[in-house]
């Protein structure tokens, strides 16, 4: 077809309206093609969930949409002690982190009678599964069992520019501190800073699972989302050897 197109193209073969019934034909049968080769590469599952599963799951759900409305949501990428902490408003570390979003969305490849959670995480992506987590970071998946996973929630203070809307605000700081903890006058731009209390869940598996989610709520529903899942873990039937 591709050949047909070219060859109506450049040598002028065939009545005026051949080229635009080929280019359309072409486009059809490649759109085909691409469906057909994602429909083979397509896994699909399906769940039959008892119906105290069914119910926690959906409270998995719940909590993932209480975390959703955080103003903002982060993923830690990295955290390094800092050599002189009156540069960085007294802080004793720095910290590398982007902004990530918590919502139902479907993974790749995968079709479902349910619907998923999906949490980035920076390249990779975590689906929330009833039985499980997708990771999946392009042409690579793996799975992690509620059972084997470690969750932790603690509260974290941390040093903002501009603190976001729904924060609680436990303090204040300059961006240039003395070592008395006052402003350093030697500084003429030197604003005052506010310290956040926010919220961070961490995510750990003996496969190698280690992410690190803050909310910028001092209650963002990590407990909540937490609880879900340790929840999940019990429902869940021992699978034989």
């Amino acid at each position: 077809m591709a050949s047909l197109l070219a060859l109506i193209g450049t040598a002028g073969f065939g009545p005026g309206w051949a080229l635009p019934l080929a280019a359309v034909s072409c486009l059809g049968c490649c759109y085909w093609a691409a469906q057909q080769d994602l429909l083979r590469r397509t896994t699909v599952i399906i769940y039959e969930l008892e119906e105290d599963i069914a119910h926690g799951f959906q409270r998995l759900h719940e909590w993932a949409g209480h975390i959703a409305k955080c103003h903002r949501i982060w993923q830690i990428e990295a955290e390094g002690r800092v050599r002189d902490s009156k540069y960085h408003g007294g802080a004793g570390s720095l910290v590398e982190r982007r902004v990530t979003s918590i919502g139902t969305a479907a993974p790749p490849l995968l079709k479902t009678n349910v619907a998923t959670i999906a949490l980035g995480v920076g390249r990779q992506t975590l689906y929330f599964l009833p039985d499980r987590i997708l990771v999946i970071e392009g042409t690579a998946i793996g799975a992690v069992d509620y059972r084997n996973l470690e969750l932790t929630v603690q509260k974290t203070r941390f040093i903002e520019e501009t603190s976001p809307a729904d924060a609680t605000i436990v303090g204040w700081t300059w961006r240039y501190v003395n070592k008395h903890g006052g402003p350093d006058r030697r500084f003429a731009d030197n604003p005052q800073l506010p310290i956040c209390l926010y919220e961070e869940l961490t995510l750990r598996s003996s496969t190698g699972l280690h992410e690190v989610i803050q909310m910028s709520r001092e209650q963002g529903g990590a407990e909540g989302l937490v609880a879900a899942i340790d929840h999940l873990a019990d429902l869940l039937p021992v699978e034989q050897p």
